[in-house]
Formats: structure tokens, sequence, C-alpha cells
């Protein structure tokens, strides 16, 4: 199982925020075989960060594991800074590449293959020090066609390091408007054809997940809420 959490602070909350993510406080102790707390764009895709917004990412030996990090005093503590969070609880269905040398996703065989549901796209890339400019010449246009896709229920730039370890998480309400976007949006076909002739990344992944249990779409909060 893979777990996705959001968490927005009050502004008053932003600097101590930062300072956890550099001191990585969520870090669990058992059932985690990968995990990651990461930043957020301005506006869920800018350059500058959003100071009052950060994630976290894991993948979990059990659902129980899971739980147990959830209802864990590190992590309350953490969440009762925030305004708001919420988690989403998926299972990988596909996953190629890497990230930091690892394969984090372990594919999931409770998904049918004539599964047409909602589904979660990650897409994470390492970018080399020297194609950072050209990379983000072309970001704009790939992401005004993903925020702008029809049935996309959320669209979020994430990262580690900013500019150069970037990712990107979208939640789709079927598996079709995963494909229409795919295929047939010229901005993101665009992006594709260019990774490949200019060779961009040092290091990449994508995977996609099948959201799990009691779940709705994820809520990206804006604006300087207090």
């Amino acid at each position: 199982m893979t777990t996705f959490t959001i968490f927005r602070f009050p502004k008053n909350k932003a600097w101590w925020a930062f300072g956890q993510m550099g001191r990585k406080v969520l870090q669990p102790l058992q059932g985690a075989t990968f995990y990651k707390m990461l930043g957020t764009g301005h506006n869920g895709f800018g350059i500058v960060p959003d100071f009052q917004q950060y994630t976290f990412l894991a993948t979990w030996e059990s659902a129980e594991s899971a739980d147990e990090f959830f209802a864990s005093p590190m992590f309350q503590e953490y969440a009762s800074q925030a305004l708001a969070y919420q988690t989403l609880k998926m299972l990988p269905t596909q996953s190629h590449g890497q990230w930091d040398g690892m394969e984090p996703f372990v594919v999931s065989e409770e998904i049918g293959k004539g599964y047409l549901g909602p589904l979660v796209v990650l897409t994470r890339a390492k970018i080399k020090t020297a194609k950072l400019l050209d990379f983000w010449r072309h970001v704009p246009r790939a992401q005004a066609s993903l925020r702008n896709s029809e049935g996309v229920l959320l669209a979020l730039g994430i990262g580690e390091v900013p500019l150069v370890e970037q990712a990107t998480v979208s939640i789709w309400e079927s598996v079709d408007a995963v494909k229409r976007y795919a295929y047939q949006q010229p901005g993101h076909r665009e992006i594709v054809q260019r990774t490949r002739q200019r060779g961009w990344y040092s290091e990449e992944l994508f995977a996609r997940f099948v959201p799990v249990g009691d779940w709705k779409p994820m809520v990206v909060w804006q604006g300087d809420q207090k």
C-alpha cells in the first residue's frame, strides 16, 4: 500500500513547517519501505515553493503498518500544527523507473486488468543541471495542459529539491480520462517527445495507482489562510 498526505499550515507556522522538512521529522520507525517529505509549488505548480503546504509520500508493508503510523504520537503532533490535512490510500498498478536508485512501488495484483475507475498518476524526475534552463522553458505549457484536461480532479507539483528534483501527482476520474490526456493532449505529447530527444533527466519514474477505501478527491489549499 502507498499513502499520499497533503498538509496545509497557517501562515504563522510556515517557517516551522519548512524547518521540519530539513529535520525530516516524519520518519516511520517500522513498516515503511519508502517515504519522502516533499514540498509543493505555489498555486500548484509554481517554481516558487508554497511554504504553507507540504506532502508526505510512503509505501507500507501492510495497511496495518500505515494505520499505526498515522495514529502514532509522531504523526499526530506534526499534524496538530496544520490547518488541515488529508491522506489518500492507494495500490500501485504500474511502476517504471527509480527514485534515488530504488524501485519504491511494488505493483499490486489486487486490481484486475479490466479496471476502468479513478486513477492516481505520479511522475518524478531528477533533472540534469546542464538541462535545467531548457527543461523549465517548456514546463508551463505542459502544466497548463495537465490542469486544464478533462477528467483531472487534482494536479499538483511536488518535489525534494526546488528546480532539480521534481514530481507531479494527478488524480483522474477514470482510466479513459488518463488515456485521452496521454494520447490527445498536444502539450503532453510535446513534453514526452522533448524528454526523449534532449535527455533532460538523470533519473525518472512513472507510476499509476488505484485509490482504495473510503476516498474522495484530494484538496489543494491555496491562498494565505491564517
